[in-house]
């Protein structure tokens, strides 16, 4: 695998990818509004007069992308109808959107070459990780943080965070919690995932589903019940909890409340109820792409601002695209839920706290590292046999977009000195001052990487239109 390098140099050339043809259903967006042209995109060497300097342009570039059929899953979109993905080069394959596989085939479409990249959970890989060919992880979007016991809302039952509100501990907020279920009727589906994160919840209480009153149903019929006051808590997959929270039903313990006072350790198993998910790619795409894949994950930086920052206008696109592209019926109203609480989108900045944090117990390395933990304990992996770095880059690409940061941010100074010398001397500056904008301009969409592009260029426009 090719190690994160700094791109200092001038001329960066975007390997363009090969276009075949996919077996996984084409994702569409009937009547979904193109894109606005895109600025000029430039870092392959742009022809200019003999002796000047070059101008960095950026090749066209096609990318078999795969979403998968979930809103944290095809954020993509807004990238996409932003023309975000277009000024940097960049076309899904197939055009417009790419594809949609199913979740089962997804693993299957990503080794075979059908997909370049595609959008998951590094975590879900774990059980293929010794029948396909190596691949990692190297962007990030959201937190799944989607399980919650979910409580009647006019019953007087208080959540984890108005217990510690009220000046209680974590600790003491969980088992207060989860105590005001003690002989009550819970409704719960069999599933076995849900099922863990039962056990978990009711152990902050010293519980078991011996102290309360089960009711084992299929999912849909679990929120039925809930609506219906036959049950008085509740837990179930993502449509219930979605359900009933936009209905007011109250969560009073979440995945979240679990791993945010989990202890900052692998060894942690509540961090086995969330996970970060984001874009991951075969080890041989990203080593004969890697500019691509560093200009895709300034998009998802870029799409997770925007989410935070303009989320009506956010959510007026992804919702559509999903509700077309996976035949699902989420409302706007539904989707806030996803956004605010069960997924949210982090951005850029927000990220550190999973890379670069060893106090936070939502670290990448532990999170990802739980579930490691979790198949050994299985018998998958032998301990130590599988590291968080065999499957993911992540957080070695986050450390590169703050190391291009701030190089960019030492030539930019320069590059306006240099363009005030020549200014000085009364020459033309405008090729200069033209790429120095545009440095700034891929700056502040996160694109780091073009961004030392452009202010190295500029520096060296400056310098050359000093000389004439």
């Amino acid at each position: 695998m090719k190690q994160p390098i700094l791109r200092l140099a001038l001329l960066l050339v975007l390997v363009t990818l090969p276009i075949s043809a996919c077996a996984v259903p084409s994702a569409t967006a009937p009547g979904a509004e193109q894109a606005a042209e895109a600025p000029a995109a430039a870092a392959s060497p742009a022809p200019s007069g003999e002796g000047t300097p070059a101008i960095p342009e950026i090749s066209p570039s096609k990318v078999k992308f795969c979403h998968s059929p979930y809103l944290d899953h095809t954020q993509s979109i807004i990238g996409l109808e932003k023309g975000w993905f277009e000024e940097l080069g960049i076309a899904f394959d197939p055009e417009p959107y790419g594809n949609i596989p199913s979740t089962e085939n997804l693993v299957q479409a990503l080794a075979s070459g059908a997909c370049d990249v595609a959008s998951a959970s590094a975590v879900f890989m774990l059980p293929s990780v010794k029948d396909v060919p190596p691949f990692k992880w190297w962007v990030h979007g959201d937190m799944f943080q989607g399980y919650a016991l979910m409580a009647q809302p006019d019953a007087g039952y208080k959540s984890v965070d108005e217990f510690i509100a009220e000046g209680k501990s974590p600790d003491e907020a969980m088992k207060l919690a989860v105590e005001q279920m003690k002989g009550k009727r819970f409704a719960y589906p069999p599933e076995a995932a849900i099922k863990g994160f039962i056990d978990l919840a009711l152990s902050k209480a010293g519980m078991s589903l011996e102290d309360v009153t089960s009711i084992v149903a299929e999912d849909a019929k679990t929120w039925a019940m809930m609506i219906a006051d036959q049950a008085d808590f509740q837990v179930g997959g993502v449509p219930s909890r979605l359900t009933l929270e936009t209905r007011g039903f109250k969560p009073i313990i979440t995945s979240q409340n679990l791993a945010q006072f989990a202890k900052p350790s692998a060894d942690s198993v509540e961090l086995r109820s969330v996970f970060q998910d984001g874009w991951g790619s075969m080890d041989s795409w990203i080593d004969a792409n890697y500019d691509t894949m560093m200009r895709m994950a300034s998009v998802m930086f870029r799409i997770a601002q925007f989410q935070n920052t303009n989320r009506d206008e956010a959510l007026a696109i992804h919702v559509p695209f999903l509700n077309s592209a996976a035949g699902t019926d989420i409302t706007p109203e539904t989707a806030v839920v996803v956004y605010e609480s069960l997924d949210p989108f982090i951005p850029f900045d927000g990220q550190a706290a999973w890379y670069l944090d060893e106090n936070n117990p939502l670290n990448y390395d532990y999170v990802t590292g739980s579930y490691i933990k979790l198949w050994e304990e299985k018998g998958l992996f032998a301990p130590g046999e599988i590291k968080v770095s065999d499957i993911s880059m992540a957080k070695e690409v986050y450390q590169e977009f703050l190391d291009l940061k701030a190089e960019a941010d030492k030539l930019f100074p320069e590059a306006e000195a240099a363009i005030a010398e020549a200014k000085e001397a009364g020459k033309d500056t405008a090729q200069a001052q033209e790429l120095l904008d545009k440095a700034r301009y891929w700056y502040d969409a996160f694109d780091y990487l073009d961004a030392v592009t452009w202010a190295t260029s500029a520096i060296e426009w400056a310098q050359y239109e000093a000389s004439q």
